[in-house]
């Protein structure tokens, strides 16, 4: 009885720690979920509305929570680091974005665009219209 109950307290215990990675399908969304934030942040910026800066700003740091730990399942290290990268240019454009700092919005979203750019041209295909996959 004390076995059963020690190895369901270990399976419980490992389920409550574990991290599950992102599907496929659940990276694509993630990553369509990004691209809308950033371009309807780019709007609300150009229209200098710093509450719809905050509200898209808080969205793309959403959308690219997760995603580190996809790749990192995938072994490959240098989207992950670029993944934290951007997660973390994210959060900095959300305190600004709160803050009403409209230069530190700008640098951050630099930030957040390069880390994006490094990889999707490295691990970015097109294949259709609006339709990409993953490479190697």
């Amino acid at each position: 009885m004390k076995k059963v109950l020690l190895a369901s307290a270990l399976v419980a215990a490992f389920f409550a720690s574990a991290t599950f990675a992102l599907d496929e399908k659940e990276l694509q969304q993630k990553m369509k979920s990004a691209g809308k934030a950033n371009g309807d942040l780019r709007k609300a910026m150009q229209a200098k509305s710093m509450p719809d800066v905050a509200t898209h700003a808080k969205s793309l740091a959403a959308a690219l929570t997760g995603v580190e730990d996809f790749w990192k399942g995938r072994n490959m290290m240098n989207a992950a680091k670029w993944q934290a990268e951007g997660a973390e240019a994210a959060k900095t454009l959300v305190t600004a974005a709160d803050g009403g700092d409209a230069e530190g919005v700008r640098s951050a979203i630099g930030k957040v665009g390069g880390a994006c750019k490094q990889c999707h041209e490295a691990h970015r295909e097109k294949i259709g219209e609006n339709e990409y996959r993953i490479k190697q």
